[in-house]
């Protein structure tokens, strides 16, 4: 099979992944790194989440808002 082919038939299989992943709904997480215990946490969460529902979130795990910072991601992993 010619490299065109080849790279034609992996083109097909990767555009498949990525419409049939499009039609997986999503989950977010939220990351928080808390100074004041010196501890990372990974909370999952609705994609459809916004900074403040992650900061209530934050709170109602016992996290004092103030001394942490946080990232909303869509990743679940440190390394991929």
């Amino acid at each position: 099979m010619s490299d065109s082919v080849k790279k034609y038939h992996e083109n097909i299989v990767e555009n498949n992944k990525i419409i049939n992943n499009a039609n997986i709904s999503k989950r977010s997480f939220v990351w928080v790194l808390d100074h004041n215990s010196g501890t990372v946490h990974l909370y999952n969460i609705r994609q459809d989440a916004d900074g403040e529902a992650c900061e209530t979130l934050i709170e109602l795990m016992g996290h004092k808002v103030e001394e942490c910072q946080w990232m909303l991601t869509e990743r679940d992993k440190i390394y991929d």
